[in-house]
Order: structure tokens, then sequence, then C-alpha cells
């Protein structure tokens, strides 16, 4: 991966390709997604392009979409959509979650086998049990919804067992020749021990050997120990992106004068 190649990657349409919503739709050119309010990536409306549509009728469109299934109205606006983002504050959204997308190639990666990482190309109950844990809201119809979605494109899912126990996992889904690295996830008990790079470095691994020349993930920007990590495995900022929210009502007022 070069600087010029990172530059021309669309990395919403990869991520979108990786992250699969489990139900989608389109309005005033916002694609949208949805998947009962389980994860801001799968449940959040984004444009292609950086000349998004933000006119009232299109916005609309958008909002009543969302609150038709019981969802706040959210969108995820890349740096460069500074326009979508003031109109959208201008409706009183208010911005959340800035994440830096990082990016490396695999080219020149050194990989030694490690035994102690185990692979599947399905997660188990005791992978999802420890990311769970760590990352999920919510209880057993958000886990089987968080299912759906990890399982709705072919993935690589490593996990490092210590004692007979998982502890550590981590989610490389290949889309073309980019790898998306998700759900990198340690028990807290067991963290600072270096187990989140073996299950980082594993799934990389068995991504190149699927034919991945090129890596990205998303990371939130306050959380500088995972991005230290990354940074070890040569991870870049290429982009970044955040997420707006509405409200999930109308007050009333303004309910009688849509």
């Amino acid at each position: 991966m070069t600087e010029a190649s990172a530059g021309t990657t669309d990395f919403a349409a990869l991520a979108d390709a990786a992250w699969p919503a489990l139900e989608r739709a389109e309005a005033g050119g916002w694609q949208m997604r949805f998947a009962a309010g389980v994860t801001k990536r799968a449940n959040s409306a984004w444009w292609v392009g950086n000349e998004a549509d933000t006119s009232p009728d299109a916005l609309a469109a958008v909002e009543i979409a969302y609150r038709e299934r019981g969802l706040p109205p959210l969108f995820q606006l890349s740096a460069a959509q500074g326009g979508a983002r003031a109109r959208l504050i201008g409706r009183g959204y208010r911005a959340l979650d800035e994440t830096l997308v990082l990016a490396a190639s695999l080219a020149a990666r050194e990989t030694v086998p490690d035994d102690g990482v185990e692979l599947a190309d399905e997660p188990g109950d005791e992978w999802l049990a420890v990311w769970w844990s760590v990352d999920g809201r919510g209880g057993e119809a958000e886990l089987e919804t968080a299912r759906r979605i990890l399982t709705g494109v072919p993935a690589v899912y490593a996990a490092l067992r210590i004692d007979g126990a998982l502890v550590a996992v981590a989610r490389l889904a290949p889309v073309g020749e980019w790898g998306g690295l998700y759900c990198v996830a340690t028990l807290p008990e067991h963290r600072r021990r270096g187990y989140s790079e073996r299950v980082v470095a594993a799934a990389l691994a068995a991504g190149a050997e699927h034919g991945v020349t090129d890596a990205w993930l998303q990371v939130l920007a306050r959380n500088q120990a995972a991005a230290a990590l990354y940074a070890r495995f040569g991870f870049a900022e290429v982009d970044r992106y955040e997420y707006l929210v509405g409200a999930l009502r109308l007050p009333p007022a303004a309910a009688c004068r849509a």
C-alpha cells in the first residue's frame, strides 16, 4: 500500500462490506443501514463521496426511515464532509465517537506461526462471549443480532486460550485485497500481557494467506492504548469520521410542523 493508493481507497465502502447491516435502504442518495440498533456501524447512514445531499427533504427522508424502525437517526460522516456536519448540527444533532481509520501494508510483515492462537471461519460461543463482554451492549437478543452481522460475510476468527480459557479474540474480514480488522478484545484481567498483539498478528497472518495485501481498522480517537498497539504493526491514520445522532422522536411542536 502506497500513500497514493491509500488516498484513493474508499474506506467507508470497505467497512460497509466487512460489517454488513441486516437491512439496507436508500433515501435522498444516503445509504441507510439497519440492524436493530446493534453497533453504530450497522445502524447509520453514509454518503458515497464527499458532497452529500443535505437538503431538508433528503435529511427528513433518512430521519423518517430510522424513526419508523424505533432508532434515532444516525449519520456517519468523514472528515471531508464538513458541510453535512454543519447542517446536521444546525438541525439539533450532536457529534460523538470520533474514529480514526488506520491502514497498513502486510507485504513486508514477517509471519511467525503462533500455535497458541486458534483460527476458525465462524465465531464460536466462547469467542462471542469474550468479545461481547468487552465491547457488547445488550443481552441475548442483541448478541444474536451481532452474530448475524459478523457472519454476514466470510471472515477469520482468532482466539487465544490460556489455561483452557479463551482470553483474547480478533476478527479479520477480507474484502478483495484488503482486510478489515475488527473485534480485538482481551478480558480485563488478562491485559498488558501481549495477548491482543498475538491475536492481531495471527489474524493478519491468516488474512495474508487468503490473499490480503493491506489491512485497515477503525479505532476511537480517544483509545490511545489501542492506537499504540496498532502502531506496532505499522498502522497509520488514513482517514477519520464521526457520528451525528439526532433525537429518537421529534418534539410535539416539530412533529406538528412536519
